[in-house]
């Protein structure tokens, strides 16, 4: 790996544009869509409008799934095609810096359509308004469903030279058994954000399980919560060690209660903005998740030190990843492949997560490396992810659509007080 130390970012200094972190554009629809994970309406319906469909397969971690193949994957030994390479991603998600050395490299052009939710992209796709190369940022809970709508191609590993790099436990993921569609952009956790100048009482992290010092009314007025129904109830089940998927109706009640509870204590401001939010001091304690605390370095006051932010997360961690996919009827399906490689490249992917804060799905890329580098103050380092963790992580998978419909009936109630 070639030594770019000289370029790296260091958190102690000002930064000219402090990157902003795509998960900030879920809260508008989090109601509608779920943050993360599609409503009952589009779970049961991938394949209506007048589009062709397949079988819907829902993956688990102890029920991997192999997905039914749907046309061919691009032919190997092909040159790369010319033009522009048309991408469906998040906003700022990639380092404007690493697509112009892509350009310049391969002497093509890209274009960014930008999608808010899971949803609104799935709705594009289907659409046919929008037909891109290459699909940026999706994560595994609806990749059956692009499957399922015959949205996707399956990859050509003969393209993807730098597939090796990617970190042992997504080389053949559960939700994709031998990487067909996907291959892995970035990992992160759920936890807590908190100010560690602010009398944040650490004992709660330091008992293992951080999510009670959300029920503590000392922080009432200055803590938050995601806005996202699968995080939030999630977190709750995993505070009382219960599946953080049950369809079960009467433990779903008593994570209302629960939530009901909390809302009485702390009166939790319920959005997406821990990674301003708590750097400003406005907040002291804040449900996130791990890139937010990475990005909040960006978002310290001039007068303060990094050392002020700290994240906890669960030993048992909640884990989850997006991932490249090309799309089926992709009109520069090699050169799309060859985008996917040239950001598996440990060199590029490093200053990638330079500018996105969130981290790379790749083994050279740990946790200490990316300290030592100045990528990530110290005191941050338990917001990284080893690969060891990653495998053990709980997963918030896809929802069959009536138990999707519990979820979201419990986060109505508990938000409309």
């Amino acid at each position: 790996m070639k030594n770019r130390r000289s370029e790296h970012r260091h958190p102690t200094t000002s930064a000219s544009r402090a990157p902003v972190s795509r998960r900030r554009f879920l809260g508008g629809s989090a109601m509608a869509a779920g943050g993360l994970v599609l409503g009952p309406s589009i779970l049961a319906a991938c394949g209506s409008d007048g589009g062709s469909s397949t079988a819907l397969k829902l993956a688990r971690p102890d029920k991997p799934v192999t997905l039914p193949t749907v046309g061919d994957a691009v032919a190997a030994g092909k040159a790369h095609e010319g033009g522009t390479l048309q991408i469906l991603n998040y906003v700022d998600y990639l380092n404007p810096d690493v697509i112009a050395r892509f350009e310049e490299t391969y002497g093509v052009k890209t274009a960014v359509t930008t999608y808010d939710t899971e949803e609104g992209a799935l709705n594009k796709l289907r659409s046919g308004a929008f037909t891109p190369d290459l699909i940026i940022g999706m994560t595994d809970s609806v990749l059956s469903r692009l499957v399922a709508a015959e949205l996707l191609q399956p990859l050509n590993r003969s393209y993807l030279s730098n597939f090796g790099n990617v970190i042992e436990g997504l080389r053949d993921p559960y939700y994709d058994v031998g990487a067909q569609y996907t291959t892995p952009y970035i990992i992160y956790s759920t936890g807590i954000g908190y100010r560690t100048d602010m009398d944040v009482d650490t004992s709660y992290f330091e008992s293992g399980n951080g999510w009670d010092i959300l029920w503590d009314s000392a922080y009432s007025g200055r803590l938050g919560i995601l806005d996202s129904y699968r995080d939030v109830i999630g977190s709750v089940l995993h505070r009382n060690g219960e599946d953080i998927n049950t369809g079960d109706q009467k433990v779903l009640n008593a994570a209302l209660e629960d939530l009901r509870e909390m809302s009485a204590a702390t009166n939790p401001k319920i959005d997406i903005l821990a990674y301003t939010e708590v750097p400003a001091g406005t907040r002291v304690v804040n449900q996130c998740w791990s890139g937010d605390m990475l990005l909040g370095v960006w978002y310290l006051p001039e007068d303060a030190s990094w050392t002020e932010l700290g994240y906890w997360q669960p030993d048992e961690m909640v884990t989850g990843n997006d991932v490249f996919c090309v799309a089926r009827n992709a009109e520069r399906p090699v050169l799309a492949h060859e985008f996917i490689n040239f950001f598996l490249d440990v060199d590029n992917a490093l200053e990638n997560f330079g500018w996105t804060g969130y981290q790379p799905a790749l083994e050279a890329l740990d946790a200490q490396t990316l300290i030592d580098w100045e990528y990530v103050p110290a005191n941050l380092a338990n917001a990284l992810i080893t690969p060891a963790q990653y495998a053990k992580g709980n997963r918030a998978v896809a929802l069959e659509p009536d138990v999707d419909a519990r979820w979201t009936d419990v986060w109505a109630k508990f938000t409309a007080g």
